[in-house]
C-alpha cells in the first residue's frame, strides 16, 4: 500500500479500475490515495462514479431477493398440493396393498396344489419333444422328396446330415430301419440328380460349385465330383464361347477393298476401306465379350476346383491345368478362324488381343499356355496378312489384264506407264503387309516363344511375297512348276477367290509380256522392297525387332521369278507361233487356184506371207519395249542369197537334217531376238508338217517356193544370223519336202535361183508392215 501511495496514478477513475474489482480492496487506502493525487473535480466525478455503482449493485441484489422470494412462495404451494393429494389417495393405496396380500396368497395356494404334479408336467414336455423329434425322423424321406422336387439339394443334405446318425444308431428298430433305408433310396436319387445338374451347362459357376460341394458332403468320391464338375464347366465354357462369336463375327470372308483410281494404286493399301471397318469392329467386340464374359467364368472354374480339391488328396490338381489349357485352345481357333476370315488391321489385333490376354493372366499357371495362346495367334495373324497381301497381288494383276483386254494402250507410252503403276502398286502392298506383320510385335513383348512365331511368320510372308509371281504365273499359263521350283513355293494365299479368276482369264499377249515385264523386277522392286522393310530397324515405334533373309533364300527367290518369267515368255511365243500355224495351215489348204492357173506364174506373195511377218514385226515390238531390247538395222550386206541354192548337195542335205531336228518348242531366252526366233520357228516348223501332208502342182510349188524365200528373207530381219540360218533351213526344207510330193516334175519343176530372187526381191518392196 505504500508502494501504491507513492505512485500516484494517472487518474481517479483508472485508480478504480484497477483496485476496487480486487479481491483485496482497502477503502480507507483507497480514500487516502484519490484524496492526495486527484483534484476537486476528478475526487467529484470519482465519487459520483462510485455512487452510481452503489446504486446499480443495489438493485440488483434488491432483484435477485425478489425473484428467490418468488420462488420459495411457489414451491411452498406446490408442497401444500402434494400433501392434499396425497391425503386423497390413502383409501386407494390401502386397497392395492390388499391386493397385492390376496395375490401372494392365491400363488402360495396354487404353488401348493400344483407341486405334485410339477414333475409330471416336466415328464410330458420331454416326451412331447422326443415325440417332435421322431416326427422329424419319420417324415425325413418326405421331406427329401419335396427337397428333391423343389431342387433345394443343399437342404435337402443337410436334413438327411442331421437324422442320419440317429437313424443308423437306432436301426436295430423295425420302423427307423425302414425309415432310413428310404432316406437312403431318396438321397440316391438326389445324388443322381446333382450330378446331372453338375454336368449341365445351364448351371452357373456358382450354383455349380454349390452342387459340387453338396456331392462331396453326400459322400461321393472328391476325384469323380472333381471331373463331373470340369466336365459341366467345359460344356458351360464352350458355350459362352460360341456365344461370343455370333453369326455376323463368323459370316464369310469380307470382300477385298477394290481399288477404284488407277491413278492412287496406294489408295488399297493406306485408306481404311468399309470391309476393314467392320473387320476390327468384329474382332473387338468379340474380344471383348470373351474378357467381360468368357474368361470371368474360367476364372470361377478355377476358383471352384480349388475348393473342391481343399483337403482332397485324391483330386489331381493337374486336372485344372489340362481343363484351362483345353479350353484356351478352344479359344484359339475361334480367334484364329476369324483372323483367317475377317484379316483385321494390325493395329486392332494388337489392341483387341492384348485385352484377352490380360484377362488370361488372371488365370491359374497362364505361363505355361499363354506364350503357346500368343504364339499360335501371332502365326494366324501373319498367316492372314500372306493371304491377304498374295491375294490383293493377284487382284492388281486381275485389274491389269482388264486393261490390257480394253487395249488402251497398246503399243504406246501407256503400257510402261501402267507398268510402273502397277509395279508401284505391288510393291506398296508387300511393304504395308510385312509392316503390318511387324506391328504385331506388341503382342509378343518378353515372350521368346511368341518372338519366334512371329519371325517366322515374317519370313514365310517375304517368302510368299517373293514367290507370289512365280505361283500366280503358273496358275496363270495351266502349268505346273518345275521339279526343282517346286518345293520352294508356298501355297501362296489362303482366300483362292483371285487366283482362281486370274487362273481362268482370257488369254491376251499384251498381258503376258507384261507379266514379263514385272517378273524381270519382281525380285528387285517387290521382294527387295518387303525384305528391306522387314530389315529396317524399329526406331522405337513398336514394330519389333528386324528380320533378315538368308542370302540362300534370296537366292531361290530370284530364281523363281526368273524360271517363272521364263516359262511366261516361252508360253507367249507358243501362243503367237500357234497362231502363225493356224495361218499357215489355211493358206496351203487355200492353194489350189483351178486347172486353167497351172502354167501361169504366181504374181505375188501369199497375203500368209505379209500376216505373218507384219505379226512378227508387232510382237518384236512388244518385245523390244517389254524387255528394253531394241531391234538393230540390218546392214545391207547380211543377205545370203535365197535359201543358197548355189551351195553343194552335201550342205543342202546336212541344213535340211538339221532343220528336221530343230525343236519347235525349244527353251526361249529372255531376250527379243530369241523370243521372236521362237515363234517363227513354231510357225515355220508347222509350215513344214503341213508342206508334207500335200500334193502340189506346178504353179502351187512355185508360190510355195516363192513366199518360203521372201519370208526367209524377211525373217534375217528380226533375228540373229544362226537363228535366221536355222528358219531358212526350215523353209527349204518345206520346199524340198512339196518338190518332193509336185505331181508336174518334181524338183525339177522349181524356178531357178537367179528367177526366184528376183521376184523376192520386187514383191519385198510392196510388203508394208505398219
Amino acid at each position: 500500500q505504500q508502494q501504491q501511495q507513492q505512485q500516484p496514478p494517472t487518474s481517479c477513475d483508472t485508480v478504480a479500475g484497477n483496485v476496487l474489482d480486487s479481491q483485496d480492496f482497502d477503502a480507507q487506502g483507497h480514500f487516502d490515495t484519490v484524496i492526495g493525487c486527484a483534484s476537486v473535480a476528478e475526487v467529484l466525478v470519482h465519487a459520483n462514479a462510485i455512487d452510481a455503482d452503489v446504486r446499480d449493485l443495489d438493485g440488483d441484489m434488491q432483484m435477485v431477493v425478489h425473484e428467490n422470494y418468488s420462488k420459495f412462495i411457489r414451491s411452498m404451494d406446490v408442497q401444500r398440493q402434494m400433501r392434499e393429494s396425497l391425503e386423497g389417495l390413502e383409501p386407494d393405496l390401502r386397497s392395492i396393498g390388499s391386493g397385492f396380500t390376496r395375490i401372494a396368497e392365491h400363488q402360495r395356494n396354487v404353488e401348493g396344489a400344483t407341486a405334485s404334479r410339477a414333475s409330471k408336467v416336466a415328464d410330458l414336455l420331454t416326451q412331447q419333444k422326443l415325440c417332435k423329434k421322431l416326427q422329424v425322423l419319420f417324415d425325413l424321406p418326405t421331406t427329401l422328396q419335396r427337397c428333391l422336387e423343389r431342387g433345394a439339394y443343399s437342404r435337402a443334405v443337410q436334413a438327411y446330415s442331421c437324422c442320419a446318425g440317429t437313424l443308423r444308431e437306432h436301426k436295430h428298430i423295425d420302423s427307423l430301419r425302414v425309415v432310413l433305408q428310404d432316406a437312403e433310396q431318396q438321397m440316391g436319387r438326389i445324388r443322381s440328380a446333382l450330378e446331372l445338374r453338375l454336368g449341365s451347362e445351364k448351371l452357373s459357376g456358382e450354383e455349380a460349385v454349390q452342387s459340387a460341394v453338396t456331392l462331396l458332403d453326400v459322400g461321393c468320391n472328391a476325384a469323380f465330383v472333381a471331373e463331373r464338375f470340369l466336365e459341366g464347366r467345359a460344356e458351360a465354357s464352350r458355350s459362352c464361347l460360341h456365344a461370343c462369336f455370333d453369326d455376323e463375327t463368323q459370316a464369310g470372308a469380307i470382300a477385298k477393298p477394290e481399288v477404284s483410281d488407277p491413278a492412287a494404286p496406294e489408295a488399297a493399301c493406306k485408306v481404311e476401306s468399309p470391309s476393314t471397318t467392320l473387320a476390327s469392329a468384329a474382332l473387338h467386340d468379340a474380344c471383348d465379350r470373351i474378357a467381360t464374359k468368357w474368361v470371368p467364368g474360367l476364372h470361377q472354374t478355377a476358383t471352384g476346383f480349388l475348393q473342391i480339391a481343399a483337403d482332397h488328396e485324391s483330386v489331381d490338381e493337374k486336372l485344372l491345368l489340362a481343363f484351362t489349357t483345353l479350353e484356351v485352345q478352344e479359344l484359339r481357333s475361334h480367334l484364329t478362324h476369324l483372323i483367317k476370315v475377317k484379316c483385321p488391321p494390325a493395329e486392332t489385333l494388337v489392341s483387341s488381343i492384348s485385352t484377352v490376354s490380360k484377362s488370361l493372366q488372371l488365370l491359374p499357371a497362364a505361363g505355361q499356355f499363354l506364350g503357346s495362346f500368343l504364339g499360335n495367334i501371332v502365326r494366324a495373324a501373319t498367316a492372314a496378312v500372306r493371304s491377304n497381301a498374295v491375294d490383293l497381288m493377284a487382284r492388281e494383276l486381275i485389274q491389269l489384264h482388264t486393261r490390257c483386254i480394253s487395249g488402251s494402250f497398246r503399243l504406246t507410252e501407256g503400257l510402261s506407264e501402267e507398268l510402273t503403276r502397277t509395279e508401284s502398286a505391288l510393291a506398296g502392298q508387300a511393304e504395308v503387309a510385312v509392316n503390318a506383320c511387324r506391328g504385331l510385335a506388341a503382342l509378343t513383348a518378353g515372350d521368346v516363344e511368341a518372338s519366334q512365331y512371329l519371325a517366322t511368320g515374317i519370313q514365310d510372308l517375304l517368302a510368299s511375297i517373293a514367290f507370289a509371281f512365280a505361283r500366280i504365273t503358273w496358275d496363270c499359263i495351266g502349268r505346273e512348276p518345275l521339279h526343282d521350283v517346286a518345293p520352294s513355293l508356298p501355297a501362296c494365299g489362303g482366300n483362292i477367290v483371285s487366283a482362281t479368276a486370274l487362273a481362268k482369264v482370257e488369254w491376251n499377249d499384251d498381258f503376258g509380256l507384261a507379266c514379263v515385264w514385272l517378273g524381270r523386277r519382281w525380285d528387285e522392286r517387290i521382294s527387295h522392297r518387303a525384305r528391306s522393310t522387314a530389315a529396317a530397324p524399329s526406331g522405337g515405334d513398336g514394330r519389333g525387332p528386324p528380320v533378315e533373309v538368308s542370302a540362300e533364300a534370296v537366292a531361290k527367290h530370284a530364281q523363281a521369278s526368273q524360271q517363272a518369267t521364263e516359262a511366261l515368255l516361252a508360253h507367249c511365243t507358243i501362243v503367237c507361233g500357234q497362231r502363225l500355224a493356224h495361218r499357215f495351215c489355211n493358206a496351203l489348204a487355200a492353194s489350189d487356184m483351178g486347172a486353167g492357173a497351172l502354167d501361169t506364174e504366181p504374181e505375188g506373195p501369199s497375203p500368209v506371207v505379209e500376216e505373218v511377218i507384219r505379226e512378227a514385226s508387232v510382237f518384236d515390238t512388244q518385245l523390244a519395249r517389254i524387255l528394253n531390247d531394241s531391234r538393230k538395222p540390218r546392214s545391207g550386206n547380211h543377205r545370203r542369197g535365197t535359201f543358197s541354192f548355189q551351195k553343194s548337195a552335201m550342205e543342202l542335205d546336212l541344213e535340211r537334217m538339221m532343220a528336221r531336228k530343230l525343236q519347235a518348242f525349244a527353251p526361249v531366252p529372255l531376250t527379243r531376238g530369241g523370243a521372236v526366233a521362237s515363234v517363227l520357228r513354231i510357225g515355220f516348223k508347222a509350215f513344214y508338217e503341213y508342206a508334207r501332208e500335200r500334193t502340189f502342182d506346178k504353179r502351187s510349188l512355185w508360190q510355195l517356193q516363192l513366199d518360203a524365200a521372201l519370208l526367209a528373207e524377211l525373217a534375217r530381219d528380226f533375228v540373229d544370223t544362226e537363228d535366221a540360218s536355222g528358219l531358212a533351213g526350215l523353209l527349204a526344207e518345206a520346199v524340198a519336202s512339196g518338190a518332193n510330193r509336185c505331181t508336174q516334175g518334181g524338183v525339177l519343176a522349181l524356178l531357178t535361183a537367179e528367177a526366184a530372187e528376183q521376184r523376192c526381191e520386187a514383191w519385198r518392196k510392196n510388203i508394208r508392215l505398219d
